[in-house]
């Protein structure tokens, strides 16, 4: 007979990094309440923290500041802030990543999930590789209106191996791209290099797969490219049975480049809008069909959309793909029929946002009028500052504004504020009063939040544009940005360092300069934002290299805070654009001392296996499990412990995560074990994690194949004699204490005497 369930007490998704035997049993072995005593000869956390070496003179002193909980943010927290800005995550979800270098794993350097870094000469250049999956290829194809150009860029694939493609960002030329290397080779084998320098794609041998077509999008500082390059290249591609298209504005090499360029030619944005939207409706019913055949759709397209005159207008001026494929996105959201679409229309196309952005930062009024609500000046900054800091309380937002004009901007957030409603419509103005909604009615009116309407989502970061192109003041909103990240409200950091990274689409190297200082400082919150700044500067495609090289130099070179802030980035956002190489980059992190006070580096694990990348996770700790250093095997335990207190989704909720994995073939058995028997031999994290290996025998008993997988684990975790020994004082002064029925028991203590 079985144990009746009990469930544990809460756990955080990542626990602290020194659990104290004081704190209430959680999915483990004491249920009941009761914490087993460390076994003789064990340490207790307390005691391993006090054989720890001695820091004292280290970047990481015994007075860090503890971090706030309000500062944790997830991944998904982050990038749905970061869209409000025009910021998305459209390139989120490539797998498979592989960098060449001197740290390959896997033999030849060539398997899935190996990551290097380069150093060429005395210059450190990174060469990354990403290939797409086969689904975002078809996702792209679905929506994807032809330009006239591409039977010409597939005539020229089908005769050479490297191809030039000329014309300007978002016409539609990546996706133009990416398609005719499906085509050329297979939907599966398209993949988007990096490279700092392109002769390094020529001497490399052991990144470059057969059979594969390659994009490289160029930066300006790395055109035009000599003839000599491209011979090189075109011939390393020819050896390799690959293709090569090279993305950039190739207007100045025209005539040296006959017979190997295309020049793009975007779709007509009628027949992209078309398309785009009939892909975003896919698999929709909108108007109760029976058995419906996908004619509403159409109808919906053809006669409510198209038949907008506004509409009619801005796409026969001929906009950039990337323009309508925003606009679409947001008639998908909602749907809008009749009066609803052409508001819509009206206050999402681009000319009309700008228009709307000017108005709300050019205050009109009698003089008297603005001199009473603090003069011109003070509402273009309070209206900037709810762009900036939307969803954000108000008195934030009136700090944050007095920061902007040079003032104290003093008042402590969430404190009162004299806002009165009236006051405040009056600094909104009608349009911004329209384009937000108040939050929050019941609470004083400092603590009330203003949030933007999701049909106004995109506003934000058309009234930051116009500030930054018109005030002429580029580094006192950057200077701003910065002040709001080391003195504001977590909440409001967190949305500064946002804006810091959408700076950095204007200005790169004045943004990623500010965003390397941000790095470097002590407090945990301030590295936080240097972290989430770093995520809205890699959603932009021009920057990604950029950041990719940064990175890759904090890790192996920079400063202990530096270090603490890759994994930051790489746990709020990065590590879902960037799996591989997150893992490569956390490994080095997580030697550096300052982590064994930090939660960074197993947040960051922690994401990624959360967004699908388990069977790249489990394997690289199983690595850090076996390094000689001991920071990095300590952190493979804490991933481990926090890895286990994850169930699988029903209805298959009985089984433990790990293990569900096992039995779907995703991981290996001797992985999970490799990871277990760490987790449980080493003093910092043995305690908890055999409190959780108790709980997983709690909920196996009565479940014959849960307990079997059980056993088959506890086979191949149990292989010392030491661990022998824990496992016998477990189940005889612990687990059978407190859970007397569970038969499941009987078959682990014969495990102690095997072997």
């Amino acid at each position: 007979m079985s144990e009746p369930q009990i469930g544990p007490a809460p756990v955080p998704s990542v626990p602290d990094p020194d659990p104290r035997p004081d704190q209430p049993f959680a999915a483990g072995a004491g249920i009941g309440g009761e914490a087993p005593s460390p076994m003789v000869g064990e340490e207790a956390p307390e005691a391993a923290a006090e054989h720890a070496p001695d820091l004292a003179g280290q970047e990481d002193p015994d007075g860090e500041d503890e971090e706030d909980e309000e500062e944790f943010a997830t991944a998904s927290d982050v990038l749905a802030r970061l869209s409000s800005l025009g910021l998305t995550g459209a390139e989120i979800g490539v797998r498979d990543v592989r960098v060449d270098g001197q740290n390959a794993t896997g033999h030849g350097a060539t398997a899935i999930g190996s990551i290097n870094n380069i150093t060429v000469s005395d210059t450190e250049s990174t060469i990354w590789c990403q290939v797409l999956s086969a689904a975002a290829v078809r996702d792209m194809d679905g929506g994807y209106a032809p330009a006239p150009t591409d039977d010409r860029l597939d005539l020229l694939l089908k005769r050479k191996h490297l191809v030039c493609l000329d014309g300007r960002p978002g016409t539609g030329r990546y996706t133009a791209a990416c398609l005719a290397l499906a085509r050329r080779h297979a939907g599966d084998r398209v993949a988007v290099l990096s490279a700092g320098q392109l002769g390094e794609l020529i001497r490399r041998d052991r990144l470059l797969r057969g059979g594969f077509g390659y994009l490289l999008r160029l930066d300006p500082g790395q055109l035009p490219v000599d003839g000599f390059t491209r011979i090189g290249l075109a011939a390393r591609m020819e050896t390799l049975g690959s293709s090569l298209i090279l993305i950039g504005d190739f207007a100045r090499q025209s005539q040296d480049l006959a017979g190997e360029l295309v020049e793009h030619q975007a779709a007509e944005a009628s027949e992209v809008f078309r398309r785009q939207l009939a892909h975003r409706l896919r698999g929709r019913c909108l108007a109760g069909c029976p058995g419906c055949d996908g004619g509403c759709r159409s109808d919906y397209i053809s006669r409510e959309c198209l038949t907008q005159s506004t509409l009619r207008a801005y796409l026969a001026g001929s906009p950039r793909p990337a323009e309508v494929v925003r606009l679409v996105d947001a008639i998908a959201q909602s749907i809008p029929r009749g009066t609803a679409l052409a508001q819509l229309l009206g206050r999402q196309l681009p000319e009309q946002l700008r228009q709307r952005a000017q108005e709300i930062l050019e205050p009109a009024g009698s003089d008297a009028t603005l001199t009473e609500l603090g003069g011109a000046d003070y509402l273009r900054a309070f209206r900037l500052s709810c762009a900036v800091l939307a969803g954000q309380p108000l008195a934030e937002i009136g700090a944050a504004a007095e920061r902007l004009l040079g003032g104290p901007g003093s008042e402590e957030p969430g404190m009162g504020s004299t806002l009165r409603q009236p006051d405040l419509e009056l600094l909104l103005g009608p349009p911004l009063r329209q384009a937000t909604v108040l939050e929050n009615p019941d609470l004083r009116p400092g603590a009330r939040s203003l949030r933007f309407r999701p049909e106004s989502a995109q506003l934000p970061a058309n009234m930051l544009d116009v500030a930054w192109r018109e005030w002429a003041v580029p580094e006192r909103l950057l200077n701003w940005f910065a002040d709001l990240v080391r003195t504001a409200a977590p909440g409001s950091r967190q949305a500064a360092a946002g804006a810091i990274g959408w700076a950095a689409g204007r200005d790169a190297g004045a943004a990623i300069g500010l965003i390397r200082e941000l790095a470097g400082e002590r407090r945990p919150g301030v590295r936080q934002a240097a972290g989430i700044a770093l995520v809205a500067t890699a959603l932009q495609p021009q920057l990604q290299r950029r950041i990719r090289i940064e990175l890759d130099n904090w890790a192996k070179d920079g400063s202990a805070y530096q270090r603490d802030t890759v994994a930051r980035a790489y746990a709020l956002g990065l590590g879902w654009l960037w799996p591989e190489a997150a893992i490569d980059q956390l490994g080095k992190v997580a030697r550096a001392r300052l982590q064994r006070r930090n939660n960074s580096v197993v947040r960051a694990l922690v994401e990624i296996y959360q967004a699908g990348s388990a069977d790249l996770v489990v394997p690289a700790l199983v690595r850090w499990a076996g390094s000689a250093d001991r920071e990095v095997r300590l952190h493979a335990a804490r991933a481990l412990r926090v890895l286990a207190e994850r169930w699988a989704e029903p209805p298959q909720a009985h089984w433990p995560e790990l293990l569900e994995l096992v039995r779907s073939g995703t991981l290996r058995m001797s992985d999970v074990g490799a990871l277990w028997a760490v987790a449980l031999s080493l003093p910092e994290t043995a305690y908890r994690s055999w409190r959780t290996l108790g709980y997983w025998l709690n909920r196996a008993d009565g479940r014959p194949e849960v307990a079997d997988s059980c056993l088959e684990l506890l086979r191949l975790t149990i292989t010392d004699r030491p661990l022998r020994r824990r496992l016998d004082h477990q189940v005889r002064h612990v687990w059978r204490p407190i859970m007397p029925r569970n038969e499941l028991l009987f078959r682990v203590s014969r495990l102690t005497i095997e072997g």
